[in-house]
């Protein structure tokens, strides 16, 4: 069995957070809203994987502060992932986004509710808004 390291950032803006939207044509959970984020690379640290893929997937700035959260899932390959969770404030830059997502929003931690995501980020996000908002 494989097992991988994914790394995810709740992206704070003026109390706002970030989310993303897969792309439909996406073969894993198109369509569903998720945080910004992605595996880690091979000679990489958490923090170095996360900045790259908020580069590559929004092309924002951000400040990595501490690890929220750890979970784990079963990709689409089969592969166990075991994920971090970090808090980071926006620093700089307009949302780009990659082939992967299809839109992005700033909103409130609690409306996350009301978007379709897996059960685990809905619980992720909840504790983060009873937390910090």
């Amino acid at each position: 069995m494989k097992f991988g390291v994914a790394v995810k950032g709740i992206i704070r803006k003026d109390g706002k957070i970030l989310v993303v939207k897969r792309a439909v044509r996406d073969g894993f959970r198109g369509g569903t809203w998720e945080t910004v984020g992605g595996g880690m690379d091979e000679n990489e640290s958490p923090q170095e994987a996360l900045k790259r893929e908020i580069m590559e997937e929004a092309e924002i700035m951000v400040d990595i502060k501490e690890p929220f959260n750890v979970f784990y899932f079963k990709n689409g390959n089969g592969e166990i992932k075991i994920g971090i969770t970090f808090l980071c404030d926006w620093i700089s830059g307009e949302v780009v986004l990659s082939e992967e997502h299809s839109e992005h929003k700033w909103i409130e931690p609690g409306e996350f509710m009301n978007f379709e995501s897996v059960p685990s980020l809905h619980e992720e996000i909840k504790k983060y808004s009873e937390k910090y908002v």
